[in-house]
Formats: C-alpha cells, sequence, structure tokens
C-alpha cells in the first residue's frame, strides 16, 4: 500500500468511538485504541488524532441544535382571529374619533333643507341649461358662464357670473325666478380688445316672462350699454373707461348695431338669460346640498368647474 493511503487510512469504528469518548470524558479509551489501531502508520495514526480531537469549533447562532416547537393549527387560527378583531376595534375606534355628534338645531336644518332640495329638483325639471346658444359656446366654471365665438379675424366672448343675479322679490307671490346677470361683451381683433358692459332693463321682465311689444310697435331694448373701454392684451388700472350716458347718441347706436352683427341681440339676450336662469338654479341646488353636509360634518365638494350645472 502506497504512503499516501497509509497516512490517510479511514480509522476503524472502535477507534472512532474511543476518541469521541475520550472528548466527552477521559482519555484512558483512546490511548488504548491508538496503540491497538495497526496497520497505519505514526504519522497516520497522528493525523488521524489531529483530526477529530484538536478541530477549531464553529460558533453558530442561539438558534442551532434548538428542538423547534410548532403551535397547534386551532391556536394559530386563535391568534389570527384576535389580531383581526383587534384591527377592527382599532378603526371602529378612529372612525368615532371623528365622528361629529349633529344638534338639534343642525338636525332640523337638514331635515329643512332635505324637503327644499325635493322641491327644487322639480323646479329644475323644466330647465335646461344648454351648451350651444345660436353660434357661442357655453364654458361653465362654478358660478362663471362664458360664450364664446371665434371667427378668422376677431373672437367674441361673453361673460357674465350668475352670482347674486336675481332680483330681489317685491312679495310674496310665487314669481318664476328669473336670472338677468350683468355680462360683458369681449371682442379681440389682434392685440387689440374692445370691452361693452351691459345690463338688462328692469322692465324686460314680468313674472319671469319677456315683455312682447304690441302689434305694429318696435321691440324695446332689453338690455343696455353701462360702459366701455379699449386696451391691449389685458385690462388695468391705467385702461380707459367711459359710461356709456357720457357718450353720443349716434355712437350708441352704432354700437349697438355693431352687437347685433355679432348676433347679441334683443332675442340672444332673453335666450342668455333663460341659460343663466338655468345655471343659476343649479348652483342654487348644490349650494343647499353643500350646506347640509356642513351641517352634519362632512366636507362638501366646494368649487368645480361646472359649478353644478347637470
Amino acid at each position: 500500500m502506497s504512503r499516501f493511503l497509509r497516512v490517510f487510512r479511514p480509522l476503524p469504528r472502535a477507534l472512532a468511538l474511543a476518541i469521541r469518548n475520550s472528548r466527552l470524558g477521559g482519555g484512558s479509551d483512546l490511548s488504548a485504541a491508538l496503540v491497538g489501531y495497526e496497520g497505519a502508520s505514526s504519522t497516520g495514526r497522528r493525523t488521524a488524532v489531529y483530526s477529530l480531537t484538536s478541530r477549531r469549533s464553529i460558533t453558530t447562532g442561539s438558534w442551532h441544535g434548538q428542538k423547534v416547537t410548532r403551535k397547534p393549527l386551532a391556536e394559530l387560527k386563535q391568534q389570527e382571529q384576535e389580531q383581526e378583531q383587534d384591527r377592527k376595534d382599532h378603526q371602529s375606534l378612529s372612525l368615532n374619533q371623528n365622528q361629529v355628534e349633529v344638534s338639534p338645531s343642525d338636525r332640523h336644518l337638514v331635515e329643512f333643507l332635505t324637503g327644499e332640495i325635493i322641491e327644487e329638483r322639480r323646479v329644475q325639471l323644466q330647465l335646461n341649461a344648454p351648451l350651444l346658444v345660436d353660434d357661442y359656446v357655453a364654458i361653465f366654471r362654478g358660478s362663471e358662464v362664458e360664450l364664446v365665438k371665434t371667427t378668422p379675424t376677431e373672437r367674441v366672448n361673453i361673460f357674465f357670473n350668475v352670482s347674486k343675479s336675481v332680483p330681489r322679490r317685491v312679495d310674496d307671490t310665487a314669481t318664476p325666478v328669473r336670472s338677468v346677470p350683468k355680462f360683458e361683451v369681449l371682442i379681440k381683433r389682434g392685440d387689440a380688445l374692445l370691452s361693452i358692459y351691459c345690463h338688462f332693463s328692469r322692465t324686460a321682465f314680468k313674472d319671469g316672462k319677456v315683455v312682447k311689444p304690441k302689434p305694429n310697435q318696435k321691440w324695446p331694448d332689453i338690455f343696455f350699454i353701462q360702459e366701455m373701454s379699449l386696451y391691449e392684451h389685458a385690462w388695468n388700472e391705467c385702461s380707459y373707461t367711459i359710461e356709456a350716458s357720457l357718450i353720443d347718441d349716434n355712437l350708441y347706436c352704432l354700437i349697438m348695431e355693431m352687437l347685433a352683427e355679432k348676433g347679441i341681440t334683443n332675442e340672444f339676450a332673453v335666450k342668455v338669460s333663460d341659460l343663466a336662469t338655468a345655471h343659476e338654479h343649479a348652483s342654487y341646488i348644490d349650494f343647499l346640498e353643500n350646506l347640509s353636509k356642513f351641517a352634519v360634518g362632512l366636507p362638501p365638494p366646494l368649487g368645480g368647474d361646472d359649478g353644478g350645472t347637470k
């Protein structure tokens, strides 16, 4: 047998047991086993003893060698149920903390608003806010409405706001509500802008309806020019503005004719009032609904591009 095989020859089972016992107890068995271990050289015996008795120990985690115990399935399910119940209790506590107690006055207010909203919804069925007024496109931004018409040479914008646009009633009769907002006609040509502020006549509508002329009579103007200004890019405090009552009557008539060429006539003004009335009513309903939410502590979605127009 070669020297290599003689040196690294495997130890007999008796010798291995003796070495293990010697590490646990005394070394008497080890000496006897080595003396009786024939077939290996002195170098082989020394190598075997070093490899089995003088090996460097390896440090492991504290869990190494410990017995792992598994919890029963029923206990695990019970633990999961307890955790789920704790989570629900925490959520319920958070909701209760966020809830606001409704006072009697707030409760009465909500009850009244609920009936008022129902009645206003019935009235709304008779109204309609169109997206087109003749050849003008309507754009809604909250309580503000913009009508736009564009031609190759100019752009015409009409702005009005339905807030505080309903005149105060002089009696308690059930007179239909009619919105008559002031409106601005803005004519843009290049960088120049001509601004014309207009307002409705107080006698234009009676009981919510248009006062039409008698046969063979001219229809009087239901809107008038209030003031005018001409500026570039944007209006500022330095832009000159003139009251319509101070300009020449002939100039006033020419401006009215120019508006008529843009489609802004008595008939158009009536359609603007109809549009404003429908949008004002929708905005009023949104106000009532937001007020009801406010009374019970819910944050209302204030603002918006459509202003509540349905």
